[in-house]
């Protein structure tokens, strides 16, 4: 994958949050919405790159819940999520 500024700070942002609140789980819009708030612009497409980075590389679960909706939560312990906040992306 191409290394993109705006996913890179992104998967950061995510990371930091997810240290922060270790229980979290929410879908893509309720994150972009929740989490994110205002002091981060960010779009969704670069969201949903990030989250699909970061779950191709194990950090994160995506789970479908009853109702259709996909739902991203932590798998990540605060070593991993701490080194993402380091080191650039690398696909």
């Amino acid at each position: 994958m191409d290394e993109s500024s705006a996913v890179s700070a992104c998967v950061k942002a995510l990371a930091s949050y997810m240290r922060a609140n270790p229980h979290a789980c929410d879908t893509a819009e309720g994150i972009h919405r929740w989490w994110f708030g205002t002091e981060h612009e960010v779009a969704m497409d670069e969201l949903q790159e990030a989250l699909d980075w970061m779950k191709r590389c194990g950090v994160i679960e995506e789970t479908v819940a009853a109702d259709g909706r996909r739902r991203y939560r932590r798998l990540a312990g605060d070593a991993l999520l701490g080194a993402l906040l380091t080191q650039r992306r690398e696909d």
